[in-house]
């Protein structure tokens, strides 16, 4: 009997180090969330904003000049914006804008938001004033906006030879 119960307790010890290495050892686990954020916010960016030409103006031809200019536009998507174009540098007003020479000599034109050269481009927005406007398409050559700016160098006009110009500020308010 007494070596019954030596190889019972022998045989039990023996087998001690396999049930406690069967065992996993935890030290236990817990979990939380947190948040990622950002916020977007309303931009636009003026692309470019090219040149309008009339080309040579012949004061006896009895014939106005026009010409087109485009402005590209990218703004955040879904954002409201308008596109408002200065008087210029020389002076000019809602009913023309004005070219100089190098003296002080000028050329009345003016630019326009439709082909029909109906509406004149303005230089504030809102309450009855003509300017383009759109709604963000987001950023990228392919979500960019083109605008065509209408131009028209009325003829008749009393002035010298010469080369005339006048600078345009384009403001895109979002």
């Amino acid at each position: 009997m007494l070596k019954l119960i030596r190889t019972l307790v022998v045989g039990s010890a023996a087998a001690l180090p396999l049930v406690i290495a069967s065992v996993p050892a935890q030290a236990g686990t817990t979990t939380t969330t947190f948040q990622v954020t950002a916020t977007v916010v309303t931009s636009c960016v003026i692309n470019s904003a090219g040149a309008l030409g009339f080309g040579s103006y012949d004061v006896n031809a009895g014939a106005a000049l026009t010409g087109t200019s485009t402005i590209n536009v990218n703004c955040t998507k879904n954002a409201p914006y308008t596109i408002a174009l200065n008087y210029g540098v020389h002076g000019g007003t809602v009913t023309n804008r004005i070219m100089q020479d190098a003296g002080t000599d000028t050329l009345n034109y003016n630019l326009y938001t439709d082909s029909g050269l109906t509406k004149v481009w303005n230089s504030t927005c809102g309450g009855g004033n003509n300017c383009d406007s759109g709604t963000g398409a987001g950023p990228g050559v392919g979500n960019q906006q083109t605008y065509t700016v209408y131009g028209q160098l009325p003829a008749g006009q009393n002035a010298p030879a010469g080369s005339y110009a006048d600078t345009i500020t384009v403001t895109v308010s979002f």
